[in-house]
């Protein structure tokens, strides 16, 4: 009979966080991040160029006309999860926290 091999989460972990970290890296060191914030950059600077002409020209300024975001929501069922179990552990830690202040407040004084 042969053994199974037992599967090595840690080590699985650990290479999915290291090419994880490969990835942001990459994209850091490309400039894909700094084109995407000069990118921005450039789209207020056309908006506030607009805007500065339609006030020469006497035009009627409305700021929606020269803002543009994109406000997309990503979120999903994972996110959602997520966000809960997030909210439940910091209401945990917090009332935890609480109470041991309070527990040491009543020992030493």
């Amino acid at each position: 009979m042969e053994k199974k091999k037992k599967t090595n989460w840690f080590f699985r972990i650990v290479v999915l966080l290291f090419i994880l970290y490969l990835s942001i890296s990459i994209a850091m060191e490309t400039g894909y991040y700094e084109s995407k914030l000069n990118e921005k950059t450039m789209l207020t600077e056309e908006g506030i160029k607009q805007f500065e002409q339609d006030i020469r020209d006497g035009k009627k300024v409305d700021i929606n006309n020269y803002v543009t975001e994109k406000n997309r929501d990503f979120s999903n069922n994972t996110t959602k999860t997520g966000v809960f179990f997030a909210s439940i552990i910091q209401d945990f830690m917090s009332k935890g926290i609480t109470g041991m202040a309070d527990i040491f407040k009543k020992l030493f004084t």
